[in-house]
């Protein structure tokens, strides 16, 4: 058996690993994915403190604590937590509260790199290139969607576990010191913002066939006013209204009604094309 550091080896890794995806089934208010944090850090605790009951009950215990994070980053915090459970299990005078200490200072910085780099720019990306093709009715833009966001959420999840468990503290320490999650979270949160502002032109659709004048002089509102100013003008004015209404609290779900009363009446009084 392959040794990843000192007693876990990668068999033992590919247990936790695999209970990582069902960790947000267990979710709740009070400790949020602080049950299914335990549940994926069982097997990582019971060869740990294999002749250690006492120690094992604690060690739930704590690990079972609040916790909240991009899912596919917890496999990070998971190795380094195993690390320092595994100095636990051999050191009297270990400081258990160290543990909990070093989830807490993780979890926020993970949070920014998953929520920004994956959740709101790589789906993003993912879900502008599938549209495309669902758009078409071709059954390849669902499926691309699925394997083009998982893969490297997956590859995410095992490496982090991995590497976080073989370096242990070291890893957070390297990540603080560098900067790296502020320059991460910085630049795909720019890019995030350029691909949502690319697909506003290309998959948000109003036109209005609206005129005025008669006869040679009859003019379209669309093509012979709105697109000469701007090209796309209204879907960008759409876009933008939405965005102030989400500035000023205004619920997602009113939103979305209050688009569909519009729509309807729009394109019953022929202001919109249907």
């Amino acid at each position: 058996m392959t040794t990843i550091s000192n007693s876990l080896t990668k068999k033992d890794l590919r247990k936790s690993f695999w209970r990582t995806f069902a960790m947000g089934s267990s979710w709740e208010f009070s400790r949020q994915l602080g049950v299914g944090y335990a549940y994926a850090m069982t097997p990582l605790l019971e060869k740990i403190y294999k002749n250690q009951p006492d120690e094992l009950k604690e060690s739930m215990e704590r690990n079972t604590e609040f916790f909240n994070v991009s899912n596919f980053c917890s496999s990070t915090i998971m190795g380094i937590t195993a690390s320092m459970e595994e100095q636990n299990a051999v050191e009297d005078d270990f400081d258990t509260k160290a543990i909990s200490n070093i989830k807490v200072s993780l979890m926020g910085p993970l949070s920014a790199i998953g929520d920004s780099l994956v959740m709101g720019t790589w789906r993003i990306i993912c879900t502008s290139i599938a549209v495309t093709f669902a758009l078409k009715g071709n059954i390849i833009g669902p499926l691309l969607f699925i394997i083009a966001y998982n893969l490297p959420c997956t590859l995410i999840r095992w490496f982090g576990l991995k590497y976080g468990y073989s370096m242990g503290i070291s890893f957070f320490e390297k990540i603080n010191t560098s900067n790296v999650i502020d320059k991460i979270s910085y630049y795909s949160s720019i890019l995030g913002m350029l691909v949502i502002g690319a697909m506003t032109s290309d998959y948000v659709v109003m036109d209005t066939p609206l005129t005025f004048g008669q006869g040679d002089a009859k003019m379209s509102l669309q093509t012979d006013v709105f697109d000469q100013i701007v090209p796309g003008l209204l879907p960008l004015l759409v876009t933008f209204i939405m965005y102030k209404l989400l500035k000023k609290g205004i619920g997602v779900g009113w939103i979305i009604l209050g688009t569909f009363v519009l729509g309807i009446l729009c394109s019953y009084f022929n202001i919109l094309v249907p």
